[in-house]
């Protein structure tokens, strides 16, 4: 072999890995070395990368508190527009998407050109599985006063923030969280007259913790909020543009992702709406999901011939005359015992 095809051997083997067309690892790498990830971005969206417990003996100077606590960014998933990333929402299911509205109302009439990304293909935290949409429904119609509305374009109404996006595809959750691997698990949705279960909240998004990762916003990190921080804004903010739950901005971030998640363990209490400024204080606001549940469970709902027509459309129009001689045995139907897990968000 000639010399210099062991050379040119050599040099190239590397550079998939560092010359690809997504950067090389975090553009953030002094923020904080923990939190630097140094393998090549392979995907939409990247997550935050928890390790086995097996590992526990060998690297006990690991922070394993916070490695736990990554774990609950399974319940996550990315949301993009052709090559524009827009947020992230909660998994209800394996057909069934939680976020806000406002980042998706552009893009409300062309459903089919966006995409979920969630967890599982191969385990890893860089290479997740791409799901098509299928239908975006917005709570409650966006209200055109123009004093609900902000924004360069007038996209933005905090007035009741909330949709819910329908997959085209069944997407693959664990019925239980791994410990080893980076499979996706199911968010829960909170009761109405639910209360806090810990002192201790996160915050979930891909673009709020600095302003470089805002401008990129295909990270999904989270940041501990104390329930100590909660503020009481019901006289800050009018009473028609929904129920809304404030905290402090003690951290001195620059902003709350809109659709971006507050957890409590797996259950999602609130998704990000915007940002308040009062005297000194900035409070992000979220819209408080306890008081929007039976909404989200009537949007979620999907009825089996429905179901039918946009997961098998092949199956969704009767063909032939089978119908007349098999007693409508050919009918587009699926029992209800098959799709109760797709239909209910938290089961039947």
């Amino acid at each position: 072999m000639r010399l210099s095809n062991v050379l040119s051997t050599l040099l190239w083997f590397p550079c998939p890995l560092v010359f690809g067309f997504w950067d090389f690892g975090t553009s953030t790498i002094s923020w904080s070395t923990w939190r630097a990830d140094w393998t090549a971005r392979q995907s939409r969206f990247r997550w935050q990368k928890s390790e086995s417990d097996s590992f526990r003996f060998y690297f006990p100077w690991w922070n394993w508190y916070e490695l736990e606590f990554r774990r609950r960014l399974y319940c996550v998933c990315g949301i993009s527009y052709e090559m524009l990333n827009l947020s992230t929402g909660a998994l209800l299911n394996r057909r069934t998407v939680l976020t806000a509205a406002n980042c998706l109302e552009p893009y409300i009439k062309d459903p089919l050109m966006l995409r979920i990304w969630a967890l599982g293909n191969k385990g890893e935290h860089i290479t997740p599985f791409r799901y098509r949409a299928w239908r975006v429904t917005r709570m409650y119609p966006r209200s055109v006063n123009p004093e609900h509305q902000h924004g360069p374009f007038a996209y933005h109404s905090p007035r009741h923030d909330v949709s819910v996006i329908h997959t085209r595809d069944q997407m693959y959750i664990t019925s239980k969280i791994s410990w080893r691997y980076h499979y996706p698990y199911r968010a829960f949705l909170p009761t109405y007259t639910m209360i806090y279960l810990s002192d201790l909240q996160f915050m979930v998004g891909s673009g709020y913790e600095y302003l470089e990762h805002i401008y990129e916003n295909y990270k999904i990190f989270f940041t501990h909020l104390s329930k100590s921080i909660v503020r009481d804004c019901s006289e800050l903010l009018p009473k028609w543009w929904g129920k809304f739950i404030c905290m402090t901005n003690t951290l001195s971030l620059p902003g709350v992702q809109n659709g971006g998640g507050l957890y409590d363990y797996h259950v999602v209490i609130g998704l990000g709406c915007f940002e308040i400024r009062y005297n000194e204080d900035k409070m992000f606001v979220f819209t408080d999901l306890r008081y929007y549940v039976l909404a989200i469970y009537a949007l979620a709902h999907i009825e089996p011939g429905e179901y039918y027509e946009y997961a098998y459309p092949q199956w969704s129009v009767q063909t032939g005359w089978f119908g007349m001689f098999d007693w409508s045995g050919n009918n587009p139907y699926i029992p209800s015992w098959q799709i109760k897990n797709d239909m209910y968000p938290m089961g039947k």
